[in-house]
């Protein structure tokens, strides 16, 4: 039942209390997936959450991707709970919509989505029409947890998120509490939604969408960019399948030191792929590429989205 689809940020055009201490945050665990792609096994892929939709009895889960923008069901996977569940499908409202890969895509309201024991309540979410597995109307009982959709950056904003990484689990808050005030903290750029993150590479800051969605890469970037911090021998290939397409990367190694503040992040693959589209977003959102989990996964990192800081602990 399960399947893992990699969402790199390409085409996606998509409460607690005061906490004073760690024990009163409110963890929503998650889980990795692992898969392989290109006939490699990975076995930190996918970050997927357990949810629950409104009071619907079924196990669902979500994949945790911070580059897209809008939190979405998928289509093709949710059609036979709507036709069950009359009190969420007229939660559908054709007068909002959100944009995918150029189409136009209708909008819940008033969702309740619960992670973990965490609530969000009334809150809009996408219907990405025609996405994800069908499912038989005679088997949305399974006690199988069914990838319904994507947890996106939308849900975040004017929040704190935290996300151990070692311990597997995020929480969010309206303060940062205090075992994270030491946290190291650099200003990040927030634009629509999505956070950019700096980097010093080869003496220069430069700026990357932070992509939980992007589990496989510790970089992806421009051919140019590439060539300028790697080897000049592809050490890697991989063809990922991203939001419909293939799209082929090429990795080299990585000679030159890549740090976030005063933290050395180490030696890595650095990758970069000839696909246009990834071109235009690199350029559109002025970035020098894209990174995401793979350098921080013995840290916690903290995204305060209200201050516009990136921390990590």
């Amino acid at each position: 039942m399960r399947k893992v689809f990699i969402f790199l940020f390409f085409g996606v055009l998509i409460t607690s209390c005061s906490q004073k201490k760690n024990s009163q945050l409110e963890w929503i665990p998650f889980a990795w997936v692992s898969d392989s792609v290109s006939g490699k096994y990975f076995e930190k892929i996918a970050i997927f959450i357990p949810v629950t939709i409104d009071e619907l009895p079924q196990k669902f889960t979500m994949q945790f991707d911070l580059g897209a923008v809008t939190t979405v069901f998928y289509g093709k996977t949710i059609k036979p709970f709507l036709e069950k569940y009359s009190t969420l499908s007229n939660k559908l409202d054709t007068t909002k919509a959100f944009w995918i890969n150029s189409v136009k895509n209708p909008m819940f309201g008033n969702v309740n989505l619960q992670l973990g024991k965490f609530v969000f309540k009334d809150i809009s979410v996408g219907l990405y029409s025609d996405y994800g597995d069908d499912i038989r109307l005679d088997s949305i009982n399974s006690k199988t947890e069914i990838p319904i959709g994507t947890i996106a950056s939308d849900l975040f904003q004017n929040k704190i998120l935290i996300i151990d990484y070692k311990s597997n689990r995020l929480a969010v808050a309206d303060t940062l509490p205090s075992e994270y005030q030491s946290a190291s903290f650099e200003d990040c750029i927030i634009k629509d939604g999505r956070i950019k993150i700096p980097l010093q590479i080869n003496g220069k800051t430069e700026y990357l969408l932070f992509d939980t969605g992007s589990s496989i890469f510790s970089l992806s970037t421009t051919k140019h960019n590439a060539l300028e911090i790697g080897g000049n021998k592809i050490t890697d290939s991989l063809t990922i399948p991203s939001w419909g397409k293939q799209i082929p990367f090429y990795g080299l190694k990585t000679i030159i030191p890549i740090k976030f503040g005063n933290k050395d992040l180490g030696s890595s693959n650095v990758y970069y792929t000839e696909e246009e589209s990834f071109e235009y977003l690199y350029q559109s959102e002025n970035i020098w590429g894209l990174t995401g989990n793979a350098f921080f996964l013995n840290d916690v990192v903290i995204i305060d989205y209200k201050n516009n800081r990136f921390g990590v602990k």
